[in-house]
């Protein structure tokens, strides 16, 4: 018996047997990187990002694509995937919670989206514009992206074995000079990270369980 529980909000269905229900959260993750983008005044203007699904994930919706028997190419196919994608994550923040100074920064719409499919790994492009440009002189613009159910993990791009970030984990794009860029790891209390372990693919952990497990990256730029 199969049941199909959704990836990411991302619209898709990922079948998955039940006798591996016992598993713990997460259930699978992407790799992300992200670059902040200035304007010609030195404001932070968005943020562009690309996800790269796991490779289970990924053979599985490619497999689905490939059995769509409706005249379409594939490039058509991911296309529309990349559509599909956009208007979810539309309703949830594209899953991406911004801060300069520890306050809330609001969103623009995405933009410049692209889907595809390279070296086994289904990968999403996307800009995230800010609803107005941040001047970062003197300050912190932090983010963070993760599923707030924690079903999924969301991590930069790292090391082989996870200790360090990859250098285009978190890049800048014409930044002031002296801009700076960390990842902070999260340290989640021992008691969410139980709680995370005793659910199954079927189950859901308090409203934005993922919150705990993210990591925090940060632009600072010198006044």
């Amino acid at each position: 018996m199969l049941r199909c529980y959704g990836l990411l909000g991302l619209g898709i269905g990922l079948c998955l047997g039940m006798s591996s229900a016992a598993q713990a959260h997460p259930h699978g993750w992407v790799d992300m990187s992200v670059e902040g983008i200035f304007d010609d005044q030195g404001s932070l203007t968005g943020l562009r990002q690309r996800w790269r699904m796991d490779p289970f994930y990924s053979q599985v919706v490619m497999e689905e694509m490939a059995n769509v028997d409706d005249g379409t190419s594939m490039a058509q196919r991911l296309d529309a995937l990349g559509v599909e994608i956009r208007n979810n994550l539309a309703t949830q923040d594209n899953l991406t919670h911004i801060a300069l100074d520890g306050q809330p920064v609001a969103q623009g719409d995405v933009t410049d989206t692209n889907t595809d499919y390279r070296d086994d790994r289904l990968i999403f492009e996307f800009v995230l514009p800010l609803a107005a440009p941040q001047a970062l002189a003197g300050h912190t613009l932090s983010y963070r992206i993760f599923d707030p159910t924690y079903y999924i993990e969301m991590v930069h791009e790292a090391t082989e074995d996870g200790s360090q970030p990859r250098p285009e984990a978190l890049t800048l794009d014409h930044p002031p000079a002296g801009c700076t860029t960390h990842i902070a790891k999260p340290k989640p209390d021992p008691q969410k990270v139980m709680e995370a372990s005793m659910l199954d693919k079927s189950e859901s952990g308090e409203p934005n369980l993922g919150r705990f497990f993210a990591e925090t990256g940060e632009i600072t730029c010198p006044a």
